[in-house]
């Protein structure tokens, strides 16, 4: 009788135990779900970006300003960046290798700040034509490839300050700043830098139910749908020029 009970107390326990494994696995498989990248949606047409292309273009070619290719960050700046990411020494490597290939002939200074009010992840400051600063504020929620990304942008307002060729009002020339980025060949790293960063902040499973509260963010002023259209219309351009 006793070996009777203790066999269905066992039976019961692992019924109960299977039971919870289940639930589990149906619980990661739906928190997998959640975080899934988002799609990266096809555009056939977009205006506001084609103007831009074509004044950049325009604007490079009236004065003979060649690109050097597909930016790659240099292997031993992404070795101490990755020990380090907010390392002033490896940013500031890294902020001269990108305005070196940029063709700009001017030294940006990088100062790590910490997280201002207004959230900005980071600024450009010219002051005439004899300091140039680029500010990146201290946000531990930023990984690598959005510091990057950050940076590439701040370095693409220093080029188009050093051409003159900022446009007005300010979100025209943010927009400017992201496809001249694209143009100079930073294209892959503003897509790895601007994706959008999924965090789950709450879940239900503690209370056995599957709802998941999501905190959803991203940094730069193009989605990856508009730098992909970007980044296609300048590759058929090319093969146009070509």
């Amino acid at each position: 009788m006793v070996n009777l009970m203790l066999s269905f107390l066992l039976i019961l326990l692992l019924i109960v135990m299977l039971k919870y494994l289940v639930r589990y696995i149906v619980f990661l498989f739906k928190k997998l779900a959640t975080l899934r990248d988002e799609p990266v949606f096809y555009k056939e047409k977009d205006a506001v970006l084609d103007d831009k292309i074509a004044y950049i273009q325009k604007q490079t070619c009236s004065k003979k300003i060649c690109g050097e290719g597909v930016y790659q960050v240099p292997a031993e700046i992404r070795k101490e960046l990755k020990k380090n990411k907010f390392s002033p020494e490896a940013l500031q490597e890294l902020a001269d290798s990108i305005v070196a290939h940029t063709g700009v002939y001017n030294t940006v200074k990088v100062i790590v700040d910490d997280l201002n009010s207004d959230s900005i992840s980071g600024l450009y400051e010219a002051h005439g034509k004899i300091s140039w600063e680029l500010h990146l504020y201290k946000d531990l929620r930023y990984n690598l490839q959005q510091i990057i990304a950050i940076l590439v942008h701040e370095c693409m307002h220093n080029f188009l300050f050093y051409y003159n060729l900022e446009l007005f009002p300010e979100e025209d020339n943010e927009i400017l700043t992201d496809v001249t980025a694209v143009y100079l060949g930073f294209g892959k790293l503003l897509m790895q830098g601007y994706k959008p960063i999924k965090e789950i902040v709450d879940s239900g499973f503690a209370y056995n139910d599957h709802n998941f509260v999501v905190d959803r963010w991203k940094i730069g002023y193009l989605d990856l749908s508009d730098l992909a259209y970007v980044m296609r219309k300048m590759k058929e351009r090319a093969k146009v020029s070509f």
